[in-house]
């Protein structure tokens, strides 16, 4: 029988994976990097979350119109 903390034997071919490390997560909004798990699964910093949407406004000019 084999001791599992001190085997020296080679993994099976095919299943050694390299540990990578974690994609970089950033804020929707203000493009922060993310660390909070919750955060990152919203792709929301915690300032942004709690802003509210932006409106965009549009300015136009406009002719008036008859009979006003």
């Amino acid at each position: 029988m084999s001791d599992q903390r001190g085997s020296t034997e080679p993994p099976i071919p095919g299943t050694a994976v390299e540990r990578r490390p974690a994609p970089v997560v950033r804020c929707r909004r203000c493009h922060r990097p993310l660390h909070s798990p919750e955060s990152r699964w919203e792709k929301l910093g915690r300032h942004c979350a709690d802003a509210p949407e932006p409106v965009r406004v549009y300015v136009i000019d406009q002719d008036p119109l008859p009979g006003t």
